[in-house]
């Protein structure tokens, strides 16, 4: 297949034509007999900035607003329902008998706090475990690791600072070329954040339908009566989270589902004008 790559002559630009060698049938010309215009496989994927930027923007929402924002006025709010609260209680006791609250249910008020707080840390955690074995891994087989092992991991930050040539994501290639363990190739940090924001989820609908810690301030400011009853000014954090966390678990399944097509298979993208054309 000829291509062609751009050499730089003092200000000016020119293409040269280079042949690269096919390794199998995977690999297909970039225009079909029939004018389709087809995307090669990224094996090799160089991670560019924007994609950084737009996983930056997702963890920010995720984490920044959802957890520590909505869990905050969760642990805030939960406290301020019972007049002989503290801290401790509504995180160690809230889910025993002493703690019977009509207002609102005290408990699932505590699990969706550990859920946000509790859930957040042991993802980052478990992940940044799985990087590090992610990192041995490739070295072991003879691959610049640190950069792989980053970008999947919570600390894929620092990634912006590396130069583009060596952003080269290894697990984009297919195993067959490169032999790593199979656990490699399992996805484990989306099926975590997947499972992560599935559990969140639930329990944000637990809270909501048993009534939310801030139910006294609803019931004083008479938003309980209506459609106020539904939507209201302390119910828009619950539900801002929601959509966030809804969104990134649909992006988790799609990514897992659509990964081995992208990687293995050429895509389709377009096609040449004059096949469009009947009677040709």
């Amino acid at each position: 297949m000829n291509t062609y790559k751009t050499e730089q002559v003092s200000d000016s630009y020119h293409l040269t034509p280079v042949v690269f060698k096919q390794p199998d049938d995977e690999v297909q010309s970039l225009l079909s007999s029939e004018g389709w215009f087809f995307r090669p496989p990224e094996h090799g994927h160089v991670i560019t900035n924007s994609e950084m930027v737009s996983r930056i923007v997702q963890y920010y929402e995720m984490f920044a607003v959802n957890v520590f924002l909505l869990g905050y006025n969760v642990l805030k709010n939960a406290k301020a329902g019972v007049s002989t609260s503290t801290y401790h209680i509504v995180l160690y006791e809230a889910c025993t008998d002493r703690y019977v609250i009509e207002q609102f249910d005290f408990c699932a008020a505590s699990r969706l706090i550990w859920g946000l707080i509790g859930g957040a840390v042991i993802y980052f955690i478990f992940t940044s475990i799985i990087a590090v074995a992610l990192f041995f891994e490739l070295r072991r087989k003879g691959f610049h690791a640190s950069f792989t092992a980053l970008w999947h991991s919570p600390m894929f930050l620092i990634c912006y600072f590396y130069p583009p040539k060596k952003r080269v994501d290894i697990l984009s290639i297919p195993n067959k070329y490169v032999g790593l363990s199979l656990w490699t190739r399992s996805q484990i940090h989306r099926i975590s954040l997947a499972l992560y924001c599935l559990i969140c989820t639930i329990l944000i609908f637990n809270s909501l339908f048993h009534g939310t810690a801030e139910s006294s301030k609803i019931q004083g400011e008479g938003f309980d009566e209506g459609y106020k009853k539904y939507y209201n000014p302390y119910l828009i954090p619950y539900y801002l989270a929601l959509y966030i966390f809804l969104k990134t678990l649909s992006e988790m399944l799609l990514t897992i589902i659509q990964d081995k097509d992208l990687r293995n298979k050429p895509e389709r993208i377009g096609r040449y004008y004059l096949s469009i054309k009947k009677n040709l």
